[in-house]
């Protein structure tokens, strides 16, 4: 099981699907930025910038998995064991 999702499909659709799965999680990543800094902004403290990136995960998340597009799309959206393991796990463990 690799890193990336590989469905069966033409290379050019799963190159397709790639980017624009990359450019999701990038707008996400950036907006949670800019939503925190706005909750900061104007003192807005009933809603936690981890709470907010929550729904904005949840919101997208939602979004993709009642869309109608690619399938490959959604798929750059699942969780990855493998990823997490090996990636995401080791900084929180090791962290001083």
């Amino acid at each position: 099981m690799g890193i990336s999702p590989a469905e069966s499909g033409s290379p050019e659709k799963e190159q397709q699907a790639a980017g624009v799965g990359i450019l999701l999680q990038i707008m996400m990543l950036v907006l949670s930025f800019v939503l925190g800094h706005v909750l900061r902004r104007h003192k807005f403290y009933y809603l936690p910038e981890a709470s907010a990136s929550l729904l904005i995960g949840l919101i997208v998340g939602g979004l993709a998995n009642i869309s109608n597009t690619e399938t490959s799309i959604r798929a750059w959206f699942n969780f990855h064991e493998e990823f997490f393991f090996l990636f995401l796990l080791p900084p929180i463990i090791l962290y001083p």
